[in-house]
């Protein structure tokens, strides 16, 4: 008889708000502002409706897609028959490009399924010098940014970016780059004039035969007149084989049991914990896992037995945490599995555990 009666109230619930989506109308749906500048300052659109049921409406809220789009709206009842007007203001600073936004309105029975939309392009400003290059190094010296991640890393290809830089005092300097790693090169001018703006090419090249696995992290130098900038230059990167020397095991596949493994509460007196993950080949051919590795002190992660995985093997992998060695509260890190399988030559578990008292 409960559950009966659940369901005749749901029902009833979903009808009537049915009816109210219905009968609170707009007169439009959608506005196009069509190109507005960036610096051009806000602008904004009246959105009316009319209430066509038969009970006053309150309008109680209202929901946006970003930031940068606000609601104004009266709180007063809309009577049956009488309308009422929603304003939808967009500020497109620092949005360049097209845009477009959502409203959901909110009455006193709900949020209406009828949503507005507003939509247009934004012609980007003019930005500052300090604007396009944010970072001072040094004596005037900005880079646009100063880290960079080339993502995959293969064995026997030179990955390439660039750091863009300016002199932004008003005299000329020199500038070299202070590399200790054999594995960078570094291609940027001697000087800069005043005014000036430069790019700063760099490569990473792991030879084919390298031992070097996943996580690659850099810093180098940037010197300015003989003298380190402030901040370093970093670089990151996951090593892997070459893919295209695999590119011949399209059957092969790397699985693990989990994508995500929860310790769970622990108490942070507990010397450790282990938990097994199950590494699976599931391909033809033989995989050849080069390198298991957990970010974060506290956690440590092995493999049993031989790194070769034949086609059809499976081998354990057990996943340690030493709870006094992690801050309380709720602690998640990345275990990647690096193999020379080509499709998916990085896996990656997050571990997580609550620490406790």
């Amino acid at each position: 008889m409960k559950t009966l009666l659940h369901i005749v109230v749901t029902l009833l619930f979903t009808l009537s708000y049915g009816v109210l989506s219905a009968q609170i109308n707009f007169s439009e749906n959608s506005h196009d502002f069509g190109v507005i500048a960036e610096d051009g300052g806000v602008v904004s659109h009246i959105f009316r409706l009319r209430n066509t049921s038969s009970k006053p409406v309150v309008i109680v809220a209202a929901q946006t897609s970003c930031g940068c789009t606000k609601v104004e709206f009266s709180r007063k009842p809309v009577l049956s028959g009488e309308e009422s007007e929603v304003k939808v203001i967009y500020n497109p600073m620092n949005y360049p490009g097209p845009f477009s936004r959502k409203v959901t309105i909110v009455t006193n029975e709900g949020a209406l399924k009828q949503m507005l939309t507003i939509s247009g392009r934004v012609t980007p400003r003019v930005r500052s010098v300090e604007e396009r290059y944010p970072i001072l190094m040094r004596e005037g010296v900005r880079a646009s940014s100063n880290a960079h991640s080339f993502g995959y890393v293969e064995h026997g290809k030179m990955a390439q970016s660039t750091f863009e830089v300016v002199n932004t005092s008003s005299r000329q300097v020199s500038i070299a780059i202070e590399n200790t790693h054999s594995e960078l090169e570094f291609y940027a001018p001697s000087s800069l004039a005043a005014g000036e703006e430069a790019t700063i090419n760099f490569g990473c090249l792991l030879p084919e035969n390298s031992a070097i696995y996943g996580s690659l992290s850099y810093s180098v130098w940037l010197v300015v007149d003989g003298v380190r900038a402030q901040y370093p230059f970093i670089i990151n990167g996951l090593a892997i084989d070459s893919r295209e020397e695999n590119a011949n095991n399209r059957a092969q596949m790397i699985a693990m049991s989990e994508n995500f493994l929860k310790f769970g509460a622990v108490k942070c007196n507990v010397a450790k914990l282990v938990r097994e993950l199950e590494l699976c080949n599931t391909g033809d051919t033989r995989l050849e896992i080069r390198k298991i590795e957990l970010t974060g002190e506290g956690f440590s992660a092995d493999i049993e037995g031989d790194s070769s995985i034949e086609a059809g093997g499976r081998r354990v992998v057990k996943v340690t945490i030493y709870p006094s060695r992690l801050p309380f509260g709720a602690v998640v890190e990345k275990l990647r599995v690096v193999s020379n399988d080509p499709k998916r030559p990085v896996l990656t578990v997050r571990v997580s555990a609550i620490v406790e008292e």
